[in-house]
């Protein structure tokens, strides 16, 4: 039986075919990559101090403070707080009624930064974003996984007025 030899030009041109498709699945995943968000958490604050000014903010202004414990590596809480900034109906409602601090928990899970603060205000064991309400004096109203917010990808505006409007009495 005779073999058939493939001809020198036909070996290059598949030779250049793998080499193209090569390069192409190694840029694939290079152009998937999602974009670093913004920090939204200030790793170097004094979460104690922002939370006392906070306080006396909400008192001098008849208001309550929103803790949202979280860090800059947490995709949910950067959903969360740009529905914050989106939603115009929130947005509103906090501008209006509350004073908000962003309480970073650590740069990475497993690194802990403000535990103290996350046993005070009753979030441990919450997942992050989590979020607590303080009266005008800094006492702690109630503590919430944001969890049964969500809906998909990201926070239902619906439920998260909803919230923030009963820890008001509304």
């Amino acid at each position: 039986m005779k073999s058939k030899s493939i001809p020198a030009d036909r070996k290059l041109l598949w030779l250049l075919l793998g080499a193209a498709l090569v390069l192409l699945a190694a840029m694939i995943p290079a152009q998937a990559k999602p974009a670093e968000r913004p920090a939204i958490y200030d790793p170097n604050a004094d979460a104690k101090a922002q939370i006392a000014a906070a306080v006396n903010k909400a008192g001098a202004e008849n208001r309550v403070v929103l803790l949202m414990f979280g860090g800059n590596w947490c995709p949910w809480c950067h959903r969360l707080h740009e529905l914050f900034a989106a939603d115009a109906a929130v947005r509103r409602l906090l501008a209006e009624r509350y004073v908000l601090v962003l309480v970073d928990v650590g740069e990475k899970p497993g690194q802990p930064l403000n535990q103290d603060l996350v046993d005070l205000y009753r979030v441990k064991g919450f997942g992050y974003p989590a979020l607590a309400v303080l009266d005008k004096q800094g006492k702690l109203l109630c503590a919430q996984s944001t969890g049964v917010l969500e809906k998909g990808k990201g926070h239902d505006p619906a439920k998260v007025l909803s919230f923030l409007a009963l820890r008001l009495g509304e």
